[in-house]
């Protein structure tokens, strides 16, 4: 069995401190590990703000990584805020999540907004000291309000990565349809196996078919959320396809191990359950770069010579 390095691989899914939940490192030291561990970058993403200056200052240390900014639109740059979606992305930021951490979907499952309660992390404390607690939702009497269609409007206009966030399975729906119908093509579900949205193998065949990329998040195996086991995270991947997903790490808890760790041993055991090196690297490799618009270093996925000094057969 090959050991998988995580060489080339690019991350569309990392948590970087500083930010009101505890953090494993802040921009400068994951992007040191990533360079070091080989990888060829990293979207970098926030709850709670807009990533520009995270990676700005991350860019000026770590060089030879690429490392790409968002926005996610809660409560800290005013929810479905399509004046903070055109600042951001006329700053270059890649990725647009709708919201997450304080979506009404993710406050049904996890039972507060800006927090994980559910699932026991202290962590993931964040309750506001002036009750300002505002949850978001894209719809309005079953439609698509103004503003999240001028959200997606604008990010269609800037031709970026558009992510669902935490939004529930109608809400997904309504703003892939919407995005789809503006000729936009870059689309990912967010951790479609997550508690939110938690969404049935059948939904995430239908919108893979319709033109998303479904993507899977090393985090949502591990101990804390043990949302799906690998058995299942793999039923779902042959379910709409390598092609259609790419694989990703939602790294950065203090629960989790450092990124490229994360990542290879999310991929290492996704191939030991039978996923080919090549589907690793179509959903680690090929798929990020071209939801991006960057040309991958290598297609495929690079062997690890040795590892804690056996031998690799």
């Amino acid at each position: 069995m090959t050991i998988v390095s995580v060489q080339g691989f690019i991350d569309t899914h990392v948590h970087t401190g500083p930010a009101p939940f505890r953090r494993i490192g802040d921009s400068i030291d994951v992007a040191r590990w990533c360079r070091e561990a080989g990888m060829l970058g990293i979207v970098v993403k926030s709850h709670f703000e807009a990533t520009i200056a995270k990676v700005y200052h991350a860019r000026k240390e770590v060089p030879d990584l690429g490392l790409w900014a968002g926005i996610a639109l809660n409560r800290g740059v005013g929810g479905i805020n399509p004046g903070a979606v055109e600042q951001a992305l006329k700053q270059d930021a890649k990725v647009v999540w709708m919201p997450t951490i304080d979506a009404e979907n993710h406050v049904r499952v996890f039972g507060a907004p800006g927090a994980f309660g559910a699932i026991g992390a202290g962590s993931y404390a964040n309750e506001s000291k002036y009750g300002i607690d505002g949850t978001y939702t894209v719809l309005d009497g079953g439609k698509l309000t103004a503003d999240a269609k001028t959200a997606i409007d604008i990010v269609a206009d800037y031709d970026v990565v558009l992510a669902t966030g935490h939004l529930s399975e109608a809400e997904i729906r309504a703003v892939v349809d919407y995005a789809l119908g503006r000729g936009h093509g870059r689309i990912i579900v967010t951790h479609p196996e997550m508690q939110c949205p938690d969404l049935s193998i059948e939904a995430q065949v239908e919108l893979a078919g319709a033109g998303c990329l479904m993507e899977y998040c090393a985090v949502n195996c591990m101990p804390m959320f043990q949302a799906v086991t690998s058995d299942q995270m793999k039923e779902a991947i042959d379910a709409v396809g390598p092609e259609n997903a790419v694989i990703a790490t939602d790294s950065g808890q203090p629960f989790s191990p450092k990124l490229p760790d994360m990542f290879r041993t999310f991929a290492q055991v996704l191939h030991e359950k039978g996923v080919s090196l090549d589907a690793i690297a179509t959903m680690a490799i090929r798929n990020p770069a071209r939801l991006l618009g960057i040309e991958p270093r290598n297609t495929d996925v690079v062997p690890m010579d040795e590892l804690f000094g056996v031998a690799q057969e």
